[in-house]
């Protein structure tokens, strides 16, 4: 099947969730040209509050490397296509490999918030939360959550409107989350959701087109049990 109907089914089906992600995105390059990182960043910790402080360490989890892996190891034991688990971990596999690219490669010398802040500016810091002071830039935990959601999004059955607004708001958390532990500025949080999103589309689209063997469409345990049952699935 060629690319463009691929693109042109992804986008009908997902429409709604890439209007919003878009706008999203597109509203969210607005403080990139008002204030500069540092700035930005004591602006937005000038606001806190004790519940934050609880919930805001376990929210940064979900942006984490192994939540996505316990995602893809769920989705192997609930029989999904090896298609679909390709593609689950190939936009994993994009997305780890251009975000440490540029983190410890062509920006290793971009210092986290705590190694840039004036001394004289005194911010509210969570108990128990460790501050690292480089590879800044961009945030992989903002990669990982916003690639995860388009899987999530470009996978499932369910279209609707308040599906794509939960998956969006939980990522919205989780990058908000990485400013307010002190983790990176606004520019990291920023790139990296692009970067996610980005690469879980890629690979989708290259997947979803690879006409390769039947068993592609079929559970992964079919590799262990050949007889298995073939599970097609809509391009």
């Amino acid at each position: 099947m060629e690319k463009i109907k691929i693109i042109k089914i992804i986008w009908y089906e997902n429409s709604l969730f890439f209007y919003l992600i878009t706008a999203l995105l597109v509203i969210g390059v607005f403080p990139l040209f008002v204030w500069d990182k540092v700035a930005f960043f004591i602006l937005l910790k000038q606001w806190h509050h004790p519940m934050l402080d609880c919930i805001a360490p376990y929210f940064t989890w979900l942006g984490d490397g192994i939540t996505y892996l316990s995602l893809l190891c769920i989705v192997t034991l609930l029989h999904a296509t090896c298609r679909k688990t390709m593609v689950i971990g190939g936009s994993f596999v994009m997305m780890t490999i251009v975000v440490q690219l540029l983190k410890r490669l062509f920006f290793r010398d971009q210092l986290r918030p705590i190694a840039l802040l004036p001394v004289d500016v005194s911010l509210h810091l969570v108990d128990g939360v460790s501050l690292p002071t480089d590879f800044s830039f961009p945030s992989g935990h903002a990669a990982t959550i916003f690639s995860l959601i388009s899987v999530l999004q470009l996978l499932s059955s369910s279209k609707n409107f308040f599906y794509s607004l939960i998956l969006l708001g939980i990522a919205l958390m989780v990058v908000y989350s990485r400013i307010y532990l002190c983790q990176h500025f606004y520019t990291d949080v920023y790139v990296g959701a692009w970067i996610g999103t980005i690469a879980a589309v890629v690979t989708c689209i290259y997947v979803m087109d690879y006409n390769g063997p039947s068993w592609l469409d079929r559970s992964i345990y079919f590799l262990l049990y050949p007889h298995g049952k073939r599970f097609p699935i809509k391009k």
